[in-house]
């Protein structure tokens, strides 16, 4: 049984219904009154907030990629074309990073959301949409709207800390058959998209961070990986005291972040072949949130991979469960599966980095195969448990 199933509706609802692509906090009430402020920003702009998730060339996944792509490309003028596509195998694929535009050694690849007209950032929204679903629409687009918040100080703007240093790019040609990837990122953000045979086939790697991780634009309230923060200490709250200890690990700082592509971390913490069975189905919701930020042509076998094979992770926490505080980090590592997620900073909001990679999969290289023949994964994702 697919442990998926169980999670109907209520993430999917929430996004499709709401008037722009919003995801509440899930902020302690304790938090609150012991008096965290929430930065707040009323500076709207042809980029944030995002225009609501819709589907105007259908379900997320291939096809629909596809079609929007096409309609991006068409939208640029040929200056901007030019550049907006590479190689399949290019060596600038590996050029993303979490870090602000102005701290790169490098130029980023494809177009910059600054230098397009409103038209045509509709059709890169809608390209997002299509790549990535609800859950991944949302995700990426609040954390460019974070980008927004953080950029309203003097020192951030001429940082580069802008909603506008953000790229699409595509590799290869855009095909129904063939094999074909895109990338969009700039700071706190570099996803990583294939398709191949007129499917999704990985979102390796893909780095998500917020700064600030809890915030208000333009009146909407958004926290950008609260719920994957608070399903990974749900995991740790319902172990075992002696997996508990065997989980913990001392402070922690990311290892397979930007620029570590083909690095594989050292196992660390609590081996899951000897969880009971609500630590695992915890852990796999946990996982869900990342795998569920792609289509679910993709998503599907892939979560039913990593249910099959759940006995084969380790999990590592390193700091408080009920709480946010700057030593607190985990980390879930297996043949197939390496996620991790750390808090930066507790302070003006919040700073949090995440990463997610398949290292046998990186950029849709792999040779595994994922088949089709799963039953289609839910876009909903469950509530994290309570304290």
């Amino acid at each position: 049984m697919h442990i998926w199933k169980s999670w109907r509706g209520t993430f999917a609802a929430g996004v499709v219904a709401g008037a722009t692509a919003t995801h509440l906090a899930a902020c302690d009430t304790a938090e609150r009154e012991a008096g965290a402020e929430t930065p707040t920003s009323d500076a709207a702009s042809a980029i944030v907030p995002a225009p609501a998730y819709r589907e105007p060339y259908g379900p997320p996944g291939a096809g629909s990629a596809l079609d929007a792509a096409i309609a991006v490309r068409e939208a640029l003028t040929e200056e901007q074309a030019s550049v907006l596509t590479l190689p399949i195998d290019s060596p600038l694929r590996g050029n993303w990073s979490n870090l602000p535009a102005s701290m790169v050694s490098f130029d980023h690849n494809g177009v910059r959301l600054g230098d397009l007209t409103p038209e045509q950032l509709a059709r890169v929204f809608d390209f997002l949409a299509a790549a990535l679903g609800p859950h991944g629409y949302e995700t990426v687009t609040q954390v460019v709207a974070a980008e927004a918040v953080l950029g309203q100080s003097l020192w951030a703007r001429v940082g580069g800390l802008t909603e506008e240093n953000y790229w699409l790019a595509f590799f290869g040609e855009p095909s129904a058959t063939g094999a074909w990837g895109w990338q969009f990122g700039g700071h706190h953000l570099g996803v990583n998209g294939s398709f191949a045979g007129g499917k999704a086939t990985s979102l390796s790697p893909t780095f998500l961070g917020a700064e600030p991780a809890r915030f208000t634009l333009a009146g909407l309230e958004a926290a950008p990986l609260a719920d994957e923060l608070e399903a990974g200490r749900a995991v740790m709250r319902v172990l075992p005291a002696e997996l508990k200890a065997e989980a913990t690990i001392g402070p922690s700082q990311m290892q397979a972040g930007a620029g570590r592509d083909g690095e594989i971390p050292e196992l660390r913490g609590s081996a899951v072949a000897n969880w009971p069975s609500e630590a695992r189905s915890l852990l796999l919701q946990t996982i869900l949130h990342w795998v569920a930020l792609q289509p679910p042509e993709h998503a599907a076998p892939r979560m039913a991979e990593l249910e099959e094979t759940v006995h084969e992770l380790h999990f590592a926490w390193s700091g408080a469960t009920l709480q946010d505080d700057e030593d607190t980090y985990f980390h879930i590592q297996g043949p197939t599966l390496i996620i991790e997620f750390a808090i930066q900073d507790i302070g003006e909001g919040g700073h949090f980095h995440s990463v997610y990679r398949d290292p046998t999969n990186e950029y849709g290289r792999g040779t595994r195969g994922l088949s089709g023949h799963h039953p289609p994964v839910d876009s909903a994702l469950p509530e994290a448990a309570s304290p």
